[in-house]
């Protein structure tokens, strides 16, 4: 604690009437509410297998082409977006003839596409459901 000669002195008066001003002050103030962001990888590529599709769930990334690739086992495949694109060319429906599809410029808000994917091989076919999620851009 400054004691009372010091703070007879007018410029350490002010000093310390400043200094305590801005602590409490400071105190008082409730701190702002942060939002929590988090970095995601964007995906270029999907593989698709027998029975399922790797990765699942596809971030694409604003500007990004997305190709969809035949993997071990795999005869064909086609894919329906059904009404709802993230692809700046606004394909809904194609197939591993046609797999490379490009992004918007920029996506705005989060956004998730679903598709079905028919993938034969063989005899067998299989249908999924994965998604495409793009945007979140403040």
């Amino acid at each position: 604690m400054l004691s009372i000669q010091v703070l007879r002195h007018p410029v350490l008066h002010c000093g310390a009437v400043l200094l305590s001003t801005l602590v409490l002050g400071g105190c008082s103030q409730q701190p702002k509410s942060m939002k929590k962001t988090k970095a995601i990888n964007c995906d270029n590529s999907v593989t698709v297998n027998k029975k399922s599709v790797k990765p699942d769930s596809v971030y694409l990334c604003d500007g990004d082409s997305l190709t969809w690739v035949k993997g071990s086992g795999t005869d064909s495949f086609s894919i329906d977006f059904h009404n709802k694109t993230p692809f700046s060319d606004n394909a809904t429906k194609f197939d591993d003839h046609n797999a490379n599809h490009p992004g918007q410029a920029q996506y705005g808000d989060l956004d998730v596409y679903k598709y079905s994917i028919v993938i034969k091989s063989g005899s067998e076919t299989n249908t999924l459901d994965p998604q495409v999620v793009s945007g979140g851009n403040p």
